[in-house]
């Protein structure tokens, strides 16, 4: 959305999606679309020659005089706590409660926070929409990939799930005995 401007955004600014000038994203219409969004802010929080990092808020409905306020109140504050954070603290807070969960002998489901999978980002969209029931080909279109790269995904989370294929893979993300490591229970008649 901040098209050439990516580089050159100044940090706090808030740029509206409607007042972008920049010609319309179809992956970002297909997923403001297939979730009933209708406007985006994005908040610059620093920009650098390498990189831009930045907050995303997606509303339902055309934010009114006051939560355009609020933002510009808050933009600032959300600047100055992005620029004197510790780069890697949260991250390293996460990876220490995983540490302590697994240690625990806690186990997590596959979609937890915990991500017990060790799933990417884009692997976790994929989990997460199938568990809801989604096809394969709509998970590719929700998510605007390729054919080829739904199946590179497929394959890395059948590897990480220790899955062979999408209907064991469907029944651990829905299963509610379906944790890391643990193959689900069958029941057997006696």
């Amino acid at each position: 959305m901040l098209g050439s401007y990516l580089d050159k955004a100044k940090p706090g600014a808030i740029w509206y999606k409607s007042m972008s000038d920049e010609a319309a994203d179809p992956v970002l219409d297909r997923f403001h679309t297939s979730r009933n969004m209708v406007e985006l802010a994005v908040i610059p929080l620093s920009s650098g020659k390498q990189h831009t990092d930045f907050l995303e808020v997606h509303f339902s409905s055309r934010p009114g005089a006051v939560q355009q306020a609020l933002l510009n109140i808050i933009s600032g504050t959300l600047v100055r706590t992005w620029t004197n954070r510790s780069p890697g603290l949260y991250a390293e807070a996460c990876l220490t409660e995983r540490r302590a969960a697994r240690g625990s002998g806690v186990q997590a489901h596959l979609l937890s926070m915990e991500n017990p999978a060790q799933l990417s980002r884009a692997e976790y969209r994929v989990c997460v929409l199938l568990s809801k029931g989604q096809t394969a080909k709509r998970v590719q279109t929700d998510l605007g990939i390729s054919k080829s790269t739904l199946r590179t995904h497929l394959r890395n989370i059948y590897a990480k799930t220790q899955t062979g294929n999408m209907s064991e893979l469907v029944y651990r993300l829905v299963s509610v005995d379906s944790f890391s490591g643990q193959v689900p229970r069958r029941i057997s008649a006696a």
